[in-house]
């Protein structure tokens, strides 16, 4: 589906009235505030919410989110009570994606098709009351991503220049400078005055560049400092409305930097575990926050791998200890064309986190966790626990493989599929408890290169060239949702 498909519906966006009723993220010392009022949150990072990277269709035609899917995400996050996401950063060029679409196509060049992506996940935010932090830049190279050693070969450079070579700064400043800049093509507004951007942040994990190249740290680092706080200013001078926030990591030089408003890490149990680090996470996070306190706010914009118990007490240190927020590791919405995204980090048990939680995610207590982090997000903001709303869009039938697959509605838990030789009924109940999160070994799945998990229910008890009609509706301990259209096999008519 085309970009230009996505938009066709415009959004009701009025860029007066949002600025009045939903003001941009301010910081007061050590702590933000959305108007008058403190700004906390504890909520689920949403690497996927501007571009997919996983079971990407041959043709890429899914390699950027329609409405659908960006709608998906956000409404798991309403459901959460989340207030706030981070996506992962702007994908660059590199030659060994065979043609992959990304955000960044050359040396100041940029993808519109991209760009239009994000401006519907903007536009949305604000319907959905989602704030979104924003990493330019990765420090690793990831296949569909890459990071910062590929943002300086565009301009013919070489790897470890992009910290200090003045073209690729001003490669990195141009860049920032078209987005602050940009007019949204949903909403009307410049990226600089939409309340939906709650921070600029330079990348991610900047601090992992100097061990995943044999680089010496106590070199890098303070280069890696010093390039950012040449860019907090220059990101202030640009945009001085919104928040500027490090790249996953702490320096000292940071808390004195009048230009840096937040100070962010990442706190993983697994990476810890193999590292010889302690894993009392929320431990961790009280050493941090110890030296935050008073200058500067801190957010925890990644964590997880781990345990139920490390992230409870991770997200109760949290809420308690005046830290502004946090984010778990992470979410995979639903597909346009059936089931859902998968996401693997490393081979460990712990996979991608789909909304409200099912069986196959029960290795790495999806429900538990997922309730949990409901609770956490309503009590940092001092709200009650409100009761799961129902399942609210009709999902969409199709064919796939000799079986049947559907686009998910958000929230469903499980779905009813009723069969019928009539388009009009009577309908009878072919399957119930169905649900779309089909893959428990999704280490497995990823190394197959499948771009789609296949068909979740098949229908054995037909005779061939009979006429079959279908439709399917979600449910959840709330209720049931619409039903789908009425799907008609073989042809779809």
């Amino acid at each position: 589906m085309v970009i230009a498909s996505m938009i066709s519906a415009p959004l009701s966006i009025h860029a007066q009235a949002i600025e009045k009723e939903w003001p941009v993220i301010t910081r007061k010392g050590d702590a933000l505030f959305e108007g008058g009022k403190p700004f906390r949150f504890i909520g689920i990072a949403a690497a996927n919410l501007h571009q997919n990277e996983g079971q990407i269709l041959p043709d890429f035609s899914n390699r950027f989110p329609d409405e659908y899917e960006i709608r998906d995400v956000l409404g798991a996050m309403r459901h959460l009570g989340a207030r706030a996401t981070r996506t992962f950063t702007l994908s660059v060029f590199s030659p060994e994606d065979d043609g992959a679409p990304v955000y960044i196509e050359g040396r100041r060049q940029y993808n519109e098709e991209a760009l239009r992506c994000m401006d519907l996940v903007l536009a949305l935010c604000h319907e959905y009351d989602v704030r979104v932090i924003i990493p330019l830049i990765a420090a690793q190279h990831f296949r569909y991503w890459h990071g910062v050693d590929e943002f300086s070969a565009l301009a013919g450079k070489g790897p470890m220049t992009f910290w200090t070579d003045e073209d690729v700064k001003a490669d990195y400043r141009h860049l920032f400078e078209t987005l602050a800049n940009r007019r949204n093509t949903v909403s009307g507004l410049l990226y600089k005055d939409d309340p939906a951007i709650l921070a600029w942040q330079f990348g991610n994990e900047f601090n992992v560049y100097a061990p995943d190249n044999g680089k010496d740290g106590a070199v890098l680092m303070p280069m890696i400092g010093k390039w950012s706080s040449e860019m907090a200013a220059y990101f202030k001078s640009v945009d001085p409305k919104h928040l500027v926030m490090t790249a996953g990591y702490h320096l000292d030089s940071y808390l004195a930097d009048p230009n840096i408003d937040v100070v962010s890490i990442h706190l993983y149990e697994h990476w810890n575990r193999l590292s010889g680090r302690s894993t009392d996470l929320a431990a961790i996070a009280a050493e941090e926050w110890a030296m935050c306190k008073g200058k500067k706010p801190l957010i925890v914009d990644e964590f997880g791998m781990g345990g139920t118990e490390t992230m409870r007490k991770l997200m109760d240190e949290i809420r308690a200890s005046g830290i502004t927020g946090g984010l778990i590791w992470g979410i995979r919405g639903h597909r346009r064309d059936g089931g859902w995204y998968y996401h693997n980090e490393g081979g460990t048990v712990t996979n991608s986190y789909h909304i409200p939680g099912f069986a196959t995610g029960r290795d790495f207590d999806e429900r538990r966790i997922l309730d949990l982090l409901r609770a956490e997000a309503y009590a940092i903001s001092g709200l009650p626990v409100p009761p799961i709303a129902e399942p609210a869009q009709a999902p969409v039938l199709f064919a796939l493989d000799g079986g049947l697959t559907w686009r998910g509605s958000t929230l469903a838990q499980y779905y009813v599929l009723q069969r019928s030789c009539s388009a009009k009924g009577p309908w009878v109940t072919v399957a119930a408890g169905l649900q779309d999160s089909v893959i428990g070994n999704v280490i497995a799945f990823e190394a197959s290169g499948a771009s789609n998990p296949g068909p979740i229910w098949f229908d054995e008890n037909v005779m061939e060239g009979q006429p079959r009609f279908y439709r399917i509706k979600g449910a959840n301990a709330s209720g049931d949702g619409p039903w789908s259209p009425v799907f008609r096999w073989p042809d779809g008519e």
